[in-house]
């Protein structure tokens, strides 16, 4: 997630994939392509957007195509919420990197820089945080969506003890961890709300 997907935002795709049937030989397998057609169907819709019309209208196919793919709705849901998870924690980890490598850290603490390069930058990245709250809001009533935003939740923990270790942090505290953790949701949450 970074100037790639602005360069494709800019071009009239804010997600930078091209969309077509379903079915197509060579296609990747059900949850990826599935989760690849669900990231603008959550943008545009939310979680109660995401239904089989809407993914098929996505896929350029019938309801009964997708309905083939998945059970339910709840497990196509289910599919995507852990694909989406499993790519955000990767691709914000990335980006997180790639920022402590790009500026200057001597003069903060830790704690900020972490929270700093972790923060979202540009309108492709607000999108995809928004998407994945969007998921950690549907964990909070369905059961089966918690299961699989739990494991992304300890993976972002353990993203921010790692990120503090590679600062020089040999140890960070709990405490650290937790700071970073407020301070990063927190503006997630504040750009979301705009």
């Amino acid at each position: 997630m970074g100037d790639d997907l602005d360069d494709a935002d800019q071009h009239g795709d804010p997600f930078g994939m091209r969309f077509g049937p379903m079915f197509a030989p060579g296609r990747p397998a059900r949850s990826e392509r599935a989760t690849d057609l669900a990231i603008p169907v959550l943008h545009a819709g939310g979680w109660s957007g995401l239904t089989l019309r809407t993914m098929a209208r996505a896929a350029n196919t019938t309801p009964q195509a997708v309905a083939a793919w998945f059970p339910s709705v709840g497990r196509m849901r289910l599919a995507i919420a852990e694909r989406y998870g499993k790519r955000w924690i990767r691709e914000r980890g990335a980006a997180a990197r790639r920022q402590l490598r790009a500026i200057d850290t001597d003069d903060e603490c830790r704690v900020v820089q972490v929270a700093r390069a972790l923060a979202t930058r540009n309108r492709a990245e607000r999108a995809f945080d928004g998407i994945w709250l969007t998921i950690v809001e549907a964990s909070r009533w369905d059961l089966a969506i918690r299961s699989v935003v739990a494991p992304v939740l300890a993976r972002e923990r353990d993203l921010v003890t790692g990120l503090l270790v590679e600062l020089g942090e040999p140890e960070p505290s709990e405490s650290d961890v937790e700071l970073a953790l407020a301070l990063v949701r927190g503006q997630r949450f504040s750009v979301a709300a705009r």
